[in-house]
């Protein structure tokens, strides 16, 4: 006859609060943290350290392998209604300002290198 062994006591899966998951990792990989030994702390495997720090790190965007350009139009200022100038103002801006997809600005000198701008343009977006 086969060996039969029962388990009582508490239940082996546990339940971790999203505060609870934060901390053990703010333990794990903070300045003197060590996963192993916060592991063995809390009687859980290092793989499931890795894999919360996984899920709770923001999502990586990806960004496009080359720059790609899109049509722009220049639209001259709006000159005052009374025909002034405005003092310590420029009247005609030489920046270009760039927004990108994740929201950021880019300003650069609208005469600069196109490889120059593309190489920034992707700097940017990646960061």
């Amino acid at each position: 006859m086969a060996k039969v062994e029962i388990l009582t006591g508490a239940e082996r899966q546990r339940r971790w609060s999203a505060e609870q998951k934060l901390s053990i990792l703010q333990e794990a990989f903070g300045p003197d943290g060590s996963v192993s030994v916060v592991a063995r702390r809390h009687d859980i495997l290092p793989q499931q350290i890795y894999a919360w720090r996984k899920k709770f790190s923001p999502p990586k965007l990806e960004g496009p392998k080359s720059a790609s350009f899109i049509p722009v139009s220049v639209i001259a200022p709006e000159s005052p209604a009374d025909g002034s100038k405005r003092s310590g103002h420029r009247s005609w801006s030489k920046d270009v300002e760039i927004v990108l997809r994740n929201g950021r600005v880019l300003r650069i000198a609208a005469d600069a290198d196109l490889e120059l701008l593309s190489a920034l343009i992707a700097c940017v977006e990646a960061a």
